[in-house]
């Protein structure tokens, strides 16, 4: 029996008791769950989450397993393919689409349910697999237990838990698999595991390569030294033969060129299905996912001026210190404002930053302690560079993108195993099931405590009704038309998120953004239907009895909207500016500065009505773009409307500009409530 093996047994029927106590810790995820049905969580979690499912409901042999947001077509009638994720391995998607398979095209709730309870039994088998590795590095399956559930219990890793995405928990999962194939490899010098995981784990995601990039160099560094100490050191071509020897004989090395050629035939399998998806319309440099995959590495010029301030060492670093801070704390306890990204360090957030350095600081000193435990020590200093590992590689992603904080998880995974094994030497293991018993409850508490983050039930109630009728509006509209959706309805908040009409009209042509249109005054006809959030008293109108989102046939609402009466203009200038039922209605013959920015505020009769964060300045601020559900009429007349707040507002100001001033605008004093006009 090995040594690990020994330091293991524990009597009768206690051995087991550890992982059922985890399993029980893991359950609360299910049992304080907050309606998973639903797209509860704004932000990235469900952004991700609708597009994610979008991706799964498209992924079909039909369309060369392209892994595409939603079909488009232009004014000439070519379908075409924006967006397209190939960039990620298949294996996530793959998975999504098989949990949410066996539902029926208008079963959006279930499939929503079925996909986060896929990603909370990941999380769960991640946790599993962490636990087993630490129970066998440091041979005390409580300490495991400990460890494991203090560094699952933080923000980033419960906040995303359920996001139905293959970026995080996904990968995550593949992560922790590579891990524990590890750790069995360094133990019991089992490499054929090692290599059937890592291959696994790469059709998950790419986050396995942040584990494997340490583990070989620190590997083959330590074959190295072994031969160099094997022979005198006065005969440098003798050392050198054996260096090279040693390379030769590396399972190190092998592991690396293996994972590398299967990482390259995953893109290169990819990058052909969206070369041929696309007809070959497109040159494989300029494919969608090149580009994308380019720009995450920092070749895009333009992604690196625009992100130049976040990506400064002063900025960058301090920034990633608050996130390890974030991770290391349980969220029961954790004080600190929960960010994305901090602008620049301020005073307050120098405790966090101090407390990232400090999970650090464990593990170096740790490693001091274990230095002549060769196995254990490059173990866990693998878990503890795996996230500067990737967060460097790929900055210019992580510093816009806070879910990527979770895998800086091996600094408390290695922090708490050293911090626990310096405890256990002192007090002999006698504490380490009350240390176990006071995580589990640390634990569950953080669960409790993150699954009140989310919607109100009177949100939820109109997401519920939004997700119904969009199943009318799948019912109306043909499958052989395409349905045009101004872009500001693609990035309106459905139920807390944006992009989800993609997913609720999944499998439909949609239009968005119609390149032809936008870049020409000829006028053209973008789709069949027309997808609005407001409810016009027009013939064109297919769903009425809808309450949120609306469908109209585009034919009869384009000739409906130019043969309209708005009445008088409250504006007049290079945009006729019309006040109606709540609505400000801006209209333009010939598209004048449509590329132009519109200002819109609002000064409120009672100022109580401005928002906090606006008090200071008197008015309201609803700036917007024409791209933001501006239409192109048939005869070429331009129509945005934008509703008004519920408050009484007493000035309208409103106009445009651009980066050299205001080109035009104009104000409107509304009279009293007693005599106002019948628009509002």
């Amino acid at each position: 029996m090995n040594g690990w093996q020994q330091r293991l047994r524990m009597p009768g029927r206690r051995a087991g008791l550890p992982l059922v106590l985890l399993l029980l810790a893991l359950s609360s995820l299910f049992l304080f769950s907050h309606d998973r049905e639903y797209f509860y969580r704004v932000g990235w979690h469900d952004r991700h989450s609708s597009r994610t499912l979008a991706f799964a409901e498209n992924l079909s042999f039909r369309h060369n397993l392209l892994v595409f947001h939603y079909q488009s077509r232009d004014a000439d009638g070519r379908v075409s393919y924006p967006f397209p994720y190939n960039r990620f391995p298949l294996g996530g998607f793959v998975l999504v689409k098989l949990a949410i398979l066996p539902f029926g095209d208008d079963a959006q709730r279930a499939k929503i349910l079925a996909a986060r309870m896929l990603l909370l039994l990941l999380f769960s088998a991640a946790a599993v697999l962490a636990y087993a590795a630490l129970a066998r590095i440091i041979g005390s399956r409580w300490d495991a237990l400990t460890a494991t559930l203090l560094t699952f219990s933080s923000y980033y890793i419960l906040f995303y838990a359920d996001m139905i995405a293959n970026e995080v928990i996904i990968d995550l999962f593949g992560v922790m698999l590579v891990f524990h194939g590890m750790v069995i490899f360094v133990q019991e010098g089992r490499f054929r595991q090692l290599i059937i995981k890592p291959c696994v784990a790469l059709l998950l995601g790419w986050h396995v390569y942040a584990f494997l990039l340490p583990f070989i160099a620190l590997g083959v560094a330590a074959e190295l030294v072994r031969a160099r100490q094997s022979t005198a050191a006065l005969y440098r071509l003798c050392n050198l033969k054996r260096y090279a020897a040693a390379l030769r004989r590396s399972r190190y090395l092998l592991l690396g060129v293996i994972t590398l050629l299967f990482g390259i035939g995953i893109l290169a399998f990819n990058f052909g299905s969206e070369y041929f998806a696309l007809n070959g319309a497109v040159a494989f440099r300029e494919l969608p996912s090149v580009n994308s995959a380019v720009a995450r590495l920092g070749g895009d010029a333009d992604s690196n001026v625009r992100r130049a301030e976040r990506l400064q060492p002063a900025v960058f670093w301090p920034n990633q210190f608050y996130r390890i801070a974030v991770m290391t704390l349980p969220y029961a306890v954790n004080p600190y404002e929960i960010k994305g990204q901090l602008p620049k360090p301020r005073p307050g957030d120098y405790p966090a930053i101090a407390g990232g350095a400090l999970a650090l600081g464990v593990c170096l000193v740790g490693w001091w302690g274990i230095r002549r435990r060769s196995g254990m020590a490059r173990l866990l200093a693998t878990l503890t560079v795996s996230g500067f590992c990737w967060s460097w590689m790929v900055r210019h992603l992580v510093a816009s993108h806070d879910f990527e904080s979770v895998f800086y998880i091996g600094i408390p995974l290695a922090a708490f195993t050293l911090a626990l094994l310096g405890a256990r030497r002192l007090s002999r293991s006698r504490l380490s099931p009350y240390f176990a018993v006071a995580a589990l409850a640390m634990f569950v508490c953080s669960v409790s405590a993150m699954a009140g983050v989310g919607q109100s039930r009177a949100e939820l109630a109109v997401e519920a009704e939004q997700m119904a009728e969009y199943a009318v509006i799948r019912k109306a509209a043909d499958d052989s038309q395409a349905i045009y959706v101004p872009w500001s309805y693609l990035l309106f908040q459905h139920g807390g998120t944006p992009w989800a009409s993609s997913y609720f009209l999944a499998g439909k042509t949609l239009v968005y953004n119609d390149t032809d249109v936008r870049s020409s005054r000829k006028p053209k006809q973008a789709g069949d239907y027309l997808l609005l959030l407001t409810r016009e008293d027009s013939p064109a109108l297919l769903t009425p009895e809808n309450r949120y989102v609306f469908l109209y046939d585009w034919t009869l609402y384009d000739q409906w909207r130019r043969t309209a009466d708005l009445g008088r203009p409250i504006i007049a200038g290079d945009w006729q500016v019309y006040l109606r039922d709540g609505h400000l209605a801006y209209t333009a013959a010939e598209c004048v500065n449509r590329d132009a920015a519109f200002f819109l505020h609002l000064e409120p009769r009672v100022a109580v009505d401005l928002p906090a964060d606006r008090k200071e300045y008197g008015f309201d601020n609803y700036d917007f773009g024409f791209g933001e559900g501006g239409l192109i009429l048939t005869d070429g007349t331009c129509v945005v409307e934008r509703r008004l707040p519920d408050y009484d507002i007493a000035v309208i100001r409103t106009g445009q500009y651009n980066a050299d001033g205001r080109i035009w605008e104009g104000e409107y004093r509304l009279p009293a409530p007693s005599t106002a006009a019948s628009g509002r």
